[in-house]
């Protein structure tokens, strides 16, 4: 099996040759942990969210034609 271990392949010579060293004190710690915090938060709705329309398309029976208006707002542009 191979696996990939890198998100995105930086070029050679992008990198600093010296990278800047960040001191995190216990204030920012929080801070970014209650933002990561939020957006899991907001993640495990999106999917809640989603896995419940999935059911509830599965479960009604409908099919693609019938999705054609389905709540989506029309907006007109001016002329």
């Amino acid at each position: 099996m191979s696996m990939i271990t890198a998100a995105a392949w930086v070029p050679r010579g992008a990198a600093a040759a010296f990278p800047t060293k960040y001191d995190v004190d216990e204030t920012e710690l929080a801070r970014i942990s209650k933002l990561a915090k939020l957006q899991l938060e907001d993640a495990e709705e999106d999917l809640d969210v989603f896995q419940n329309g999935q059911n509830n398309h599965e479960h009604s029976g409908s099919s693609s034609e019938d999705d054609d208006n389905d709540g989506d707002v029309q907006m007109a542009l001016p002329s």
